[in-house]
């Protein structure tokens, strides 16, 4: 391995993305489709008619490109395409990356590398790098309503042009030309979610100039400025609770001082808190004026909210856990009001809110991603400032899925969806009716204008124990059985997630799709030299302290075990190491083996950085995935064994794993 080429390569993953794209486009440089004439704007503000300096030919097909980038190679040949394949097609858009230096784009000093090594991703043309991808979702209405996300490159047909300027005005905007076409195409309400007409090449076809502007989203417009509840109906706020009387009041007072102006219901459902309890909570519902339905039973979240939703009279219904309250910089109540706006649109499904967890600043919730792995709650754990990922956390958006923490809907679309399916007990009863609602051609909205606190899982407690972790597994999978076409092995792709970001590992951020050695699992092997027991191992070596191992975690997920850390041999150039992993199980003798590929952990280079004889820490890196369905369970040792300069060094322990039933 030359170990400058890898650690580039680790550090730049959208340079390595493109060139592996690259080659892929110039195997097919046919050039067919209908042709483009090709316009530059300003901005999305620009008048139609300015920018096309008169009417359009309703026969011709326009592309428009912001003046402060380039086209790259293959962009009109991708685009022309798409009109000739697709003759429903109105609009065309494509995703869009940044010119920059290395400092700017991936925070690699200046002349770290040799031009030998970065030459070959250099631009001929200004001699800068590519960098910070926007990677679009496919048609979304409720988040062009938020922000112009279509950017910087879109076409659209002469005719759709005409027809827009004639019904509108020749002053119409590009912005409004866009638009206009995407809330007539969410309008039709027909079963499909607009991809034969607005439709999306999930491909970098065009490069900004000025980095500098990359989190200030042109056009920035929100839509629903109307957030008064007059004429929108009842409010039926349906609450699940359990011996949880402090809590519930919490979250019922702060719900009160921000629905003032709203015709609403308090409605609580309980499944059997104690006597004390119970009256307690009876107590001070009664003073509310609330209804108070208990009944002991086993938990089941979709059957409470079921059984809400049938005694609620209200026009819309509010699902909310009992550990979610309004802080007070919402009491104003505008998001509630915002969200019964949305649910009130005939196009719109579900309504969810941003969440945050009770420190105030980390994002808990933004929208559920359906990836490979299954429903991931996206952003979560990251910090809740400035402009995450164009917008996501400050943005309207749509999204497959949003969470019941707190979500709200019209009655009368969650009648025509069936309600909650109560065979899915305590999870991913929310994603499955987020599932139904989008199959009925319906658009989730996520709100993140706003936020609330979730005290995540105060009720029931975290689903860390084993038998919860083989409950959640036993419900994503009957998830997956009742709609196939979101299962992994489907690989359908969520259609407000590029398929270009990270899909195959929990990923709180928005990340390229790019997989190293390191990301691939690896097969497990029977390793044929004996070792000694693990006493005298630690006894014989642990003194010359030549190794540090660390574990940093282990996960195990339906058969598949993911170890990652990391190792560093000391008072050594740790440059070209060959390393695998050891498990060593105690009781059968048996030791098992794989391979361990470099990986980038600059946080073990800094805890080096003043270590002489200690070099070249940065692909220190541990991650290895194997399928482990085929071992015994049972308890095993974790080693590495690392092959220095085709020598084998002593094998070292640090770590267990204790195998589960998959």
């Amino acid at each position: 391995m030359d170990y400058k080429k890898e650690l580039f390569a680790q550090c730049t993953p959208y340079l390595q993305w493109l060139k592996d794209r690259r080659s892929a486009v110039n195997s097919d440089m046919e050039d067919t489709g209908e042709p483009l004439l090709v316009f530059p704007f300003s901005s999305c503000m620009d008048s139609v008619k300015a920018v096309l300096g008169g009417k359009a030919d309703k026969e011709r097909n326009y592309l428009f490109v912001n003046a402060c980038g380039v086209l790259q190679e293959g962009a009109q040949r991708a685009i022309s395409r798409v009109f000739s394949d697709n003759k429903e097609a109105a609009v065309v858009y494509a995703d869009e990356d940044y010119y920059g230096t290395l400092g700017e784009l991936y925070q690699i000093e200046e002349g770290a590398f040799d031009d030998e090594i970065t030459s070959e991703f250099t631009d001929a043309a200004n001699g800068l790098f590519r960098g910070e991808p926007w990677f679009k979702p496919d048609f979304s209405p409720d988040t062009l309503a938020s922000f112009f996300y279509i950017g910087n490159i879109f076409a659209v047909r002469g005719r759709i042009i005409e027809e827009m300027m004639s019904t509108h005005g020749e002053e119409l905007t590009l912005s409004e030309l866009v638009r206009l076409t995407a809330r007539k195409e969410a309008a039709r309400n027909d079963g499909t979610h607009g991809e034969k007409v607005i439709i999306h090449i999930p491909d970098t076809l065009y490069t900004n100039n000025k980095l500098s502007k990359k989190d200030e989203p042109d056009c920035n417009k929100q839509d629903i400025t109307d957030t008064g509840s007059a004429g929108l109906g009842r409010l039926s706020v349906i609450i699940l609770s359990k011996d949880n009387p402090k809590t519930l009041r919490r979250c019922v007072e702060s719900l009160a001082q921000c629905a003032e102006g709203i015709d609403y219901e308090l409605i609580i459902v309980d499944n059997g808190s104690t006597e004390n309890n119970r009256m307690c909570i009876k107590a001070f519902l009664d003073e509310l004026g609330a209804r108070y339905l208990y009944e002991k039973a086993e938990f089941n979240f979709s059957k409470m909210c079921n059984k809400g939703a049938k005694a609620a009279d209200g026009d819309f219904l509010l699902f909310m856990n009992d550990d979610v309250t309004v802080p007070k910089m919402c009491g104003d109540g505008l998001w509630l009001k915002k969200m019964m706006r949305y649910a009130a649109m005939e196009h719109v499904g579900a309504v969810g809110i941003k969440l945050r967890y009770p420190d105030g600043s980390l994002i808990q919730h933004a929208g559920i991603t359906n990836m490979r792995i299954g429903p991931v709650h996206k952003l979560c754990g990251m910090k809740d400032e400035g402009n995450l990922y164009h917008g996501h956390n400050i943005a309207d958006c749509d999204m497959l899925a949003v969470t019941a923490a707190c979500m709200l809907m019209s009655r009368g679309e969650l009648e025509r969806a069936g309600g909650f399916d109560e065979e899915l007990a305590v999870a991913y009863n929310d994603v499955e009716l987020c599932f139904r609602l989008y199959r009925m051609g319906l658009y989730n909205v996520q709100v993140n204008s706003a936020f609330l606190i979730h005290h995540e899982s105060q009720s029931r407690g975290q689903d860390t124990a084993p038998e919860k972790q083989a409950r959640l597994l036993h419900e994503r999978r009957k998830l997956y059985e009742k709609h196939p076409w979101a299962s992994p092995e489907a690989q359908t792709p969520d259609p407000f997630y590029s398929i270009n970001l990270v899909q195959w590992e929990r990923d709180a951020a928005y990340s390229i799709n790019y997989r190293y050695p390191c990301d691939e699992p690896v097969k497990l092997k029977p390793f044929p030299i004996k070792l000694k027991p693990l006493d005298k191992l630690y006894n014989r070596f642990m003194p010359k302290r030549r190794h540090m191992l660390h574990i940093d975690e282990i996960t195990q997920e339906d058969g598949m075990v993911t170890v990652t850390g990391w190792h560093v041999l000391l008072k050594r150039d740790n440059a070209g190491l060959i390393k695998k992993l050891l498990l060593y199980d105690s009781c059968g003798g048996k030791t098992y083996a794989a391979e361990a590929f470099p990986k980038l952990r600059r946080d073990v280079e800094m805890l080096f950085e003043g270590e002489r004889r200690t070099k070249n820490t940065a692909l220190s890196g541990i991650c290895v995935k194997f399928d482990a369905s085929a071992l015994a369970k049972g308890s095993y040792s974790i080693g590495i064994l690392v092959e220095h300069r085709r020598r084998r060094l002593p094998v070292f322990f640090d770590g267990s794993l204790e195998l589960q039933e998959s």
